[in-house]
């Protein structure tokens, strides 16, 4: 498997207490969905003349050369890269409980399905629900919430706000997040907010922005999705049986500086307007780069070791973390982690998952406990379902295989 590999992102970026205004604006960029990047490029484009859009190199969708604008393979209009891919586990919704079911003790997996039954379409208890609903329930539910997105589970819309700003503060945002969250939900946007939270307007336009663009009021909703409206974040090539991993940068895209401008004698007033907007646009064009680099990097690992499952489906799912591709890369483990939420991955054979489903516990593994107890002589016992899967190479501890029984089922 080969990918394209450019500058490394420092070492322990998140690590520092304070973050540079650069700092922050690379993190948001990395956990930004293309849509998101999408509608920044067209408001910076319009608003600044340093920027500017040429004739794209690369398709959005497939990443192929273009010909005279066009793209050989999909015409450039992603037809039949919408179809969501078969071989990715699960929704949402199924794959939180899932993973909700593994961390509660056995016999309690029940709980979890409850718990799950009582959210709203936006993934929140509903108003009036008791938190917990009963104390029975109170393990699952905070299982749920470990599993989830960040807001998810909580008692209401305010509830699920709050606890998605805290989980970004503890994952880099600025602290002022929080507060106007918590404290001052109901004057946001107001004119004199900054005064009143006693912050410079850098500062709160920076927090506001993580509240804009990272907050949102359905942490889990209900979802049917044909797959992504808008062209994947990475993409997968077989290039020659050789996997490739494309994500694309601003070179890729058309989007660049106007030379002539940049280049043009001014006077001092007029150098001094076309140099602010020069810095923007250069601070553009870099945090892009920045995200395709970091995309591409974190992809082509985990697809060193999913190339089974990248190329032949779930049956050849491994067992991968986050933390384990943040420690090949030297990257922060919450990078990474923000690198692959919400990000979605373009396969060979024209299938699209997202990014996370390249992460997490076997599913061949979980696969194989579920085709185990269903067949017509299944084991008595998870130790002796331990030992007839050890025979077939499966070796798993015998209370993963309880949890894998609990929170499987035969396909």
């Amino acid at each position: 498997m080969e990918g394209a590999h450019g500058p490394a992102l420092e070492h322990g970026l998140e690590q520092h207490g304070a973050l540079t205004t650069v700092a922050r604006q690379v993190l948001d960029a990395l956990a930004a969905t293309q849509a998101e990047i999408d509608a920044t490029v067209d408001a910076r484009v319009a608003d600044n003349p340093l920027l500017v859009r040429g004739t794209p190199r690369r398709c959005r969708w497939c990443a192929c050369a273009l010909h005279d604008g066009r793209c050989p393979a999909c015409s450039g209009s992603g037809a039949g890269l919408r179809r969501p891919d078969a071989a990715a586990p699960t929704d949402d919704r199924e794959r939180t409980r899932l993973d909700a079911r593994a961390l509660v003790p056995h016999g309690a997996e029940g709980d979890v399905d409850a718990v799950l039954a009582l959210l709203d379409d936006r993934g929140l208890l509903p108003p009036g629900t008791p938190d917990p609903p009963t104390p029975r329930l109170a393990t699952a539910l905070a299982a749920v919430r470990a599993a989830g997105p960040p807001g998810t589970a909580e008692p209401g819309l305010v509830a699920s706000l709050v606890a998605q700003a805290r989980w970004h503060v503890a994952h880099g945002a600025p602290p002022l997040v929080l507060v106007l969250v918590r404290d001052h939900l109901a004057r946001l946007g107001t004119p004199d907010l900054a005064a009143e939270v006693g912050a410079g307007a850098e500062e709160l336009e920076a927090a506001m922005h993580v509240v804009r663009t990272r907050l949102t009021p359905a942490p889990l909703p209900v979802a049917a999705s044909d797959g992504p409206a808008t062209p994947p974040d990475v993409i997968v090539r077989d290039l020659h049986g050789r996997l490739v991993v494309d994500a694309l940068g601003p070179d890729d895209l058309g989007l660049g500086i106007d030379d002539e401008l940049t280049a043009l004698a001014l006077d001092a007033p007029a150098a001094a307007w076309r140099d602010a907007h020069l810095s923007e646009a250069r601070r553009l064009v870099y945090l892009l780069g920045r995200r395709a680099d970091t995309l591409r990097r974190v992809t082509a690992v985990a697809v060193d070791v999913q190339e089974g499952f990248v190329r032949r489906g779930r049956s050849e799912h491994r067992p991968l973390t986050r933390a384990g591709v943040a420690g090949a890369l030297g990257l922060h483990a919450s990078t990474v982690s923000r690198v692959v939420a919400g990000a979605v991955v373009a396969l060979p054979g024209r299938r699209v998952l997202p990014l996370a489903a390249l992460f997490g516990t076997s599913q061949a593994a979980r696969d194989a406990v579920a085709a185990l107890f269903a067949s017509d002589d299944p084991p008595r016992t998870d130790a002796e379902a331990c030992d007839l899967l050890a025979a077939r190479g499966v070796h798993l501890a015998r209370r993963t295989v309880a949890k894998y029984r609990a929170t499987t089922r035969p396909r």
